[in-house]
């Protein structure tokens, strides 16, 4: 193939759950993956799959997160979309037991990582004249206080981050978009649950439509927003959790006294 006609994605956190989804569903939309993640075994077999190149890169040194948009850029000329998805849950418990440390790692690995490569990939796509797709996997805890203390609230940072970003690079045709997923079937809701089949009654139970979350149901979303399809849409963040948010929300309307719905209607 021409890289002129070549699209190219770099995809971090590539061998989780998640991430092992969205290369492959955009390696079947066509795209070529760079695909970096700290476990190499698991990642290097995915591009062996898959096709693409794997580079590692932690995350939270922007050197490193540079080198993958530059390896991009060598390697093929361009760079239509990055996917930041590497992530970790964080410290739990009371936030008075939660040191400085575990704060500061949260939110490098969160947030500030997602900072690196919005700005790499940005000046990359710049340079090229040809926009992009920049997208974050986000999270349902950057909508409500679920999860750990950090990683509330470096999700809650990453959503004001796609904002921010989408508007200062809409000049450049570069879309910024975010993906949240709900409670998903992933290696570490299984450990969570004890276990795939305990995992699954979990979270079927939680959504509202009764079904179970797969990784290729973010990825979808992923495809979605790194498609032309999306080509008018930034500055989102669109929520795959199968109903959870919008029951929790009417949860908490339906708790109020009966006699304040009659009062507010007259």
């Amino acid at each position: 193939m021409n890289t002129s006609e070549q699209r190219v994605a770099v995809v971090t956190g590539a061998a989780g759950g998640i991430g092992r989804a969205i290369v492959r569903r955009l390696a079947a939309d066509g795209f070529t993956v760079i695909a970096s993640d700290l476990r190499e075994g698991a990642a290097q077999d995915l591009v062996d799959e898959v096709g693409g190149l794997y580079q590692a890169a932690d995350v939270t040194v922007e050197d490193q997160v540079a080198a993958l948009v530059e390896r991009a850029v060598k390697e093929f000329g361009r760079i239509d979309a990055i996917v930041n998805n590497a992530a970790q849950a964080g410290a739990l418990g009371p936030i008075t037991d939660i040191t400085a440390e575990d704060w500061k790692r949260t939110v490098d690995i969160v947030l500030n990582s997602c900072f690196y490569g919005v700005k790499h990939a940005a000046r990359a796509m710049i340079a090229g004249g040809h926009g992009g797709a920049i997208l974050m996997t986000t999270s349902i805890s950057g909508q409500r206080a679920v999860g750990g203390h950090p990683y509330i609230a470096a999700k809650h940072g990453l959503t004001g981050l796609i904002r921010a970003a989408a508007n200062d690079l809409a000049m450049h045709k570069i879309r910024v978009n975010g993906v949240a997923p709900g409670y998903t079937l992933t290696p570490m809701t299984q450990q969570m649950f004890g276990g795939e089949e305990a995992a699954r009654q979990v979270l079927a139970s939680r959504a509202p439509l009764g079904m179970v979350i797969e990784p290729d149901d973010i990825a979808a979303a992923f495809g979605y927003l790194a498609s032309e399809g999306a080509r008018a849409v930034t500055g989102q963040n669109i929520i795959v959790d199968a109903g959870f948010m919008e029951a929790q929300s009417r949860s908490i309307s339906f708790q109020r006294d009966p006699d304040y719905l009659a009062a507010t209607s007259k």
